[in-house]
């Protein structure tokens, strides 16, 4: 027999076998905001997402509550979804834990199971995709295109009268429920805006409109040269004039 033999420990293994049984004992809970409220507010961990009873979505937070209420208003600005057909499950994971990925150990797991987690990694999660997919003309993919965003989505937060550009952009960003990325001067200090907006009045016709209605009349009080887009997932305002293979110019009309 040998003297020596290599020897490793496949922690991921185990802590994904452990996971996926903790989470075989909990019951899907409807993905309402009171269920979601009930989740202890400073716990961090991990949670799967159903739809219509199929785990659709994997993931980890630091605060799980907040992380499952972005989700929860993120669906309710899309088509062809809602939360109704929802649950959830989450599970409170020590911090220790926590910086050894628990969210990939699932993902790994269910990777042989081709009706799982079918959003993990396609567009479901909250980070902006970037100018790079836009400006490479990308299809679609995933949660975007099979769940466009609704630009109807009534803008309940912005009231009728005059708001200063950089105010009503920053604004309405906050109370999308999906992404609206506009030019700024300085990238890393998107706050301080652009000079186009920023000493600009844009006159509100009136409280709660719908969010593409209410984009584009920012944009027709804008200075000549700013485009507005929309993409199946966001949209985009910036000082350009350029085509999109699967995004569609609303201003300046052709």
């Amino acid at each position: 027999m040998p003297f020596y033999r290599h020897f490793e420990i496949d922690i991921i293994s185990a802590l994904s076998q452990q996971l996926v049984e903790a989470f075989s004992h909990l019951d899907p809970g409807e993905f309402t905001e009171e269920n979601v409220d009930s989740v202890p507010s400073s716990q961090q961990g991990v949670y799967e997402l159903f739809l219509n009873k199929v785990l659709v979505y994997v993931g980890q937070a630091k605060k799980l509550r907040d992380r499952l209420l972005e989700h929860h208003f993120k669906i309710r600005g899309r088509r062809n979804i809602s939360t109704d057909k929802m649950s959830f499950k989450c599970l409170s994971v020590h911090r220790n834990w926590t910086a050894l990925s628990p969210e990939t150990a699932l993902i790994k797991y269910y990777k042989d199971d081709p009706n799982a987690c079918a959003w993990n990694g396609n567009g479901f999660g909250p980070h902006d995709p970037g100018r790079n997919r836009e400006t490479t003309n990308k299809s679609p993919i995933g949660f975007d295109a099979q769940y466009p965003i609704r630009e109807d989505w009534a803008c309940e937060g912005i009231t009728a009268g005059d708001w200063n550009g950089n105010d009503l952009l920053r604004t309405v960003k906050q109370q999308l429920p999906y992404l609206l990325r506009y030019q700024t001067a300085n990238k890393s200090k998107w706050k301080e805006g652009h000079p186009d907006y920023n000493n600009l009045t844009i006159a509100v016709p009136k409280t709660g409109m719908p969010a593409q209605l209410l984009l584009t009349r920012i944009a027709q009080q804008l200075p000549e040269g700013w485009q507005l887009t929309r993409f199946p997932g966001h949209f985009i305002l910036y000082r350009e004039h350029k085509d999109y293979a699967y995004g569609k110019v609303l201003w300046p009309k052709d």
